[in-house]
């Protein structure tokens, strides 16, 4: 993880977005409002090669990672399946690509922070002093990370949500929108924690818990390929 003096992502760099959905949208904006170049997008679905996604093309799918390395940019991942982003980051760095990180201009992101390689910390986000920030980890609008948080690559903070300090949240895990948790908390890796609840015990890994408080609903069957 790097010290924020030496982020590569405040660098202006030509990015392409992998994933032209809603989220890559977000992305695609968040990198305009850095002032990075959106050179277009791609897409694993055939039929979108060629169209227009806010005013830039989609190039193709991954069988055109070659020719972008060619030409010196920079891949974010724009997919909302944790799992799926991590296997996506791993074919782009695998086609000789850097997987890019995107910061919205307006996060806020303390100085003594550390982020992963191909993180996305969007509008009005905040991550607080000491935090860790695993690589392909999403922090989506307006979600706050507070002191000395541990997230592990590739979960995911949606819009809203509020980690208070000192929080654990395992590899692949998935904040839901709103989502609060009190100082302290553990929660496992690929654990799914659903809109609006309430963490105030531990979670252990791969469960659904939902709830204020939240409780576990149901056991996940972890993917072997994950």
């Amino acid at each position: 993880m790097r010290a924020p003096g030496a982020r590569t992502w405040r660098e202006k760099v030509d990015i392409v977005i992998y994933g032209s959905g809603g989220h890559g949208k977000v992305l695609a904006d968040a990198a305009g409002c850095a002032g990075d170049h959106v050179v277009g997008f791609l897409d694993d679905n055939p039929q979108l090669k060629g169209r227009m996604v806010m005013g830039h093309p989609v190039l193709g799918g991954a069988e055109d990672l070659a020719t972008l390395r060619e030409r010196g940019v920079r891949v974010a991942v724009a997919i909302g399946n944790n799992a799926t982003r991590r296997r996506v980051a791993v074919r782009v760095t695998e086609a000789g690509l850097e997987v890019a990180s995107i910061v919205h201009p307006s996060a806020v992101i303390a100085r003594s922070a550390r982020l992963g390689t191909g993180v996305q910390v969007l509008a009005k986000a905040v991550v607080g002093p000491e935090a860790q920030v695993g690589d392909g980890v999403i922090v989506n609008t307006g979600a706050t990370v507070d002191h000395d948080c541990v997230l592990g690559a590739y979960c995911q903070v949606n819009p809203g949500v509020h980690i208070a300090g000192t929080v654990t949240v395992g590899e692949e895990a998935f904040i839901g929108t709103g989502a609060s948790v009190i100082p302290g908390m553990r929660i496992g890796a690929r654990t799914t924690v659903g809109a609006g609840a309430v963490v105030v015990e531990d979670l252990p890994p791969d469960v659904v818990a939902m709830g204020v408080p939240a409780r576990v609903t149901r056991q996940l069957m972890k993917n072997p390929g994950g």
